[in-house]
Parts: C-alpha cells; structure tokens; sequence
C-alpha cells in the first residue's frame, strides 16, 4: 500500500492530530440541518409565525451542509500522517459511515413497509451505497430512503480522492498557499454561472424558483461539483500547518459568517450561492484549530460541546426521522418520509416541541453512537497485528 502523505515533516508530525473545536462545530453544522428540516412542515398555527421562521431558516440546511465539506478537507488533511496508507484509510472511512447509515436505512425502511409507503425500487437501491448524489433524476433524491444522505455520496468522492488530492495541494509552495484558497473560492462561485450557460433551463425544479432541475442538481447535489468546499478546506489546513495563518480570533469570523448569512437571507443558498459563505467558513474552521494548536481554551473545546460533536453523524441521520415521528404522534399517525398530517401548535408550544425533538434527538444519536459507530470503529476500523505462532521451548 502507498503512503497518503508522503510530504509529512517531523514538525507536521509533531502537531496534535486532535482538534475538538473543529469537532464541536459538527454538532453545530448538523443543528443548523436540523433547524431548516424543521420547515418541511410548518410548525406554527401563526402563518406570520411560519413566514418568519421559514424566511430565517431557509439556507441553515445549505450551510450546515457546507459546513461539512469544508470540515472534512481540513481535519483530514490535519491529520493524515506519513506512516498512513491508503488502504487504511479509506477503511477507516468505510467503517465510520455505513454501519451507522445502514442500521438507520434499514429501520426506516422497515417503517414505511409499516406504514405501508410505496418503496420505490432504483431509489431505494441506489440509497445503499451512498450514490444516489451521482444520479441526475430527481426521483433518487426525493424518494430516497434516507434523504440527508445525499451528501454521503458527496463524502464518500471526497474520501476516494482524498489519496490523489493531498499530494498535490502539499505540493503547493506555502507563499502561494492563500492565492490557491482565493482561486478554490473563486471556481465555488462561478458554478452557478456554468450551470446557467451549459445545462438545459428544462424540468423545472421542486427545490428552486429560478432553476431547472439540471441546473440545481449540477450546482448543489452533483458531488464534483462540492469538491471545491473540500479543497478549501484541504488549503487552509495547509495554510495553518505551514505556519501561513494570519492569526485572526474566532470571533470575527463568527460575526462575518452570521452578517453574509443575514445579507444573503433573500436568496435561496440551494441555487448553487452556497459559496458565498465560503470564505468567513474557512476563515473560522481556521481559526478554531489554530486555538487548539495554541491550547486556548473556549466554548467550543469544553468537554460536551465535543461530545455532541462526536455524535453529530449519528445525529445527522436520523433527526429528520425522529423530527416526522414525532410530529406524526402528536396526531396519533405514524410519521414517515413526511407522509403524515401536520399539527400546528401555537408560538410557544412549537419553539418547545422543536427543542423537545432536538433533546430526543440527541438521545437516539447517543445510542446509536455507542451501540453501533463506536464498537465498529474499534473493531473493524483498523486490520488487527497477525499473532506471532508460539515458538516451542
């Protein structure tokens, strides 16, 4: 097996490979998914109410989601070491994503069967093995067993590249390494541009008011086209790494994240504009781990905020199901894939019934955590040393 990272240096290599505030901000990424799967049915009986949480809730999932990717560029550049391989890692990767996803495939696959939902066959399949991100029908999204694991399909290109991508950002030169992240943030935005000029302006899409359904796949669920989050994230961890960071503080990007976030509410982040958030991200996954690298303590690396980041993929799989099963209840239905009669509470009871699917949330999240992705990661994610036959006396 060749090396993943042939251009480790002793200094690289003496630099801690955990980063809690980076898994901390998982669980925010995955909450900010959360928040906007909770429009799917609206919540409130005040229809000022839903207007108002749908318009400041709309783009969460696009960030969340963008949020990820780049996260996934960073911490796995961080950490790759020379003694790695390949094959290692994408075993590793491999053991980390499907138990958890099959588990969870299954038993909602099992409720709609219950439910006596019509499963659909291609879809269905193709929702195993974390594919259907390459497939251009709408019909393998939105009949999907699992629809948040689109983006899975997008992670697992990341990993299957990830071996041929990290020699070559590492052979960018460190004084050129802040232009590369300016060219990688350039070439997100410009997706939509492409997607206008090249794909037909024909189906119309059930996500989006101003494209076709081509052009929203391209630009949004096509998983090449997310390679650039990935990128960016790959460049900065370079950039921290190589001693090339600017030593800016969380907070401002934080405040630039939510002031582009508020600037950009009117437009929907799903139309390929997810980009526009890239750089106040980079900037603030950056500067997390560079606190970390520090050994300053804050908010993001005490202990239950890493927690929760360690259980965030779990989360992330099955708070769409427990928000629909939940929902479902209060009107004694079974709630599955959105299939249900909403109830509608009043402002307060509904801010408390989201907060209540959140907590429960968690707690499933929690145990499949410790039932499933946990023991498999110990067992399964790393080959075994062979056992040296005894030598006789």
């Amino acid at each position: 097996m060749t090396a993943i990272n042939e251009a480790a240096t002793p200094a690289r290599e003496s630099l801690p490979t955990r980063l809690p505030s980076l898994t901390a901000l998982r669980i925010i990424a995955a909450s900010l998914v959360f928040v906007g799967h909770g429009l799917i049915h609206p919540i409130f009986r005040d229809d000022d109410a839903n207007k108002v949480y749908a318009f400041l809730a709309h783009n969460t999932g696009s960030v969340g989601v963008s949020f990820f990717f780049v996260l996934s560029g960073f911490v796995l550049t961080w950490s790759a070491r020379s003694a790695d391989t390949t094959g290692a890692f994408l075993r590793r990767r491999f053991f980390k994503i499907f138990p958890n996803h099959v588990v969870v495939y299954l038993a909602v696959l099992a409720l709609m069967v219950i439910a006596g939902l019509p499963v659909m066959l291609g879809p269905t399949l193709a929702s195993l093995p974390l594919i259907q991100g390459f497939l251009p029908d709408p019909a393998y999204h939105l009949f999907a067993v699992n629809g948040p694991t689109w983006s899975l399909s997008v992670e697992l290109l990341f990993y299957a590249l990830f071996p041929v991508l990290l020699p070559l950002v590492n052979r960018i030169r460190p004084q050129r390494l802040w232009v590369a992240a300016g060219l990688v943030v350039a070439g997100a935005m410009l997706l939509p541009v492409i997607a206008k000029a090249l794909l037909p302006d024909q189906p119309p899409s059930l996500l989006s008011s101003t494209l076709s359904w081509p052009e929203q796949w391209f630009v949004y669920f096509f998983p090449p086209a997310r390679l650039f989050e990935f990128l960016a994230g790959m460049v900065m961890a370079r950039i921290l790494l190589s001693g090339r960071w600017i030593g800016v503080r969380t907070t401002l990007p934080a405040v630039l994240l939510v002031a582009v976030y508020a600037a950009t509410l009117p437009l929907s982040l799903m139309d390929g504009y997810q980009s526009l958030l890239l750089v106040p991200m980079i900037l603030l996954i950056t500067a997390a781990a560079a606190n970390d690298v520090a050994g300053r303590r804050s908010l993001l690396s005490n202990r239950p905020m890493v927690w929760l980041g360690e259980i965030s993929y779990a989360f992330f799989l099955v708070h769409v199901h427990v928000l629909f099963l939940l929902h479902a209840a209060v009107n004694g239905q079974l709630g599955v894939r959105a299939m249900y009669q909403p109830y509608q509470f009043d402002l307060v009871t509904g801010i408390a019934f989201l907060i209540g699917v959140y907590l429960v949330c968690v707690l499933v999240s929690w145990l499949l955590y410790a039932l499933v992705e946990r023991p498999a990661m110990r067992r399964w994610a790393r080959s075994r040393p062979a056992v040296a036959p005894a030598v006789p006396h």
